[in-house]
């Protein structure tokens, strides 16, 4: 089993942030506005 990279998200209504290590949080705990990656996208 391997280790889920943790990414940090902040959310763009209310700017709460979270690191989490599931990729699949799309929405915010505290708002329930979108939760964006923080991180950039490297190609």
């Amino acid at each position: 089993m391997t280790v889920a990279e943790q990414l940090e998200y902040e959310c763009v209504a209310c700017g709460h942030r979270e690191t989490v290590a599931d990729a699949l949080v799309s929405t915010c705990r505290r708002c329930g506005g979108e939760m964006r990656n923080v991180e950039p996208i490297h190609e």
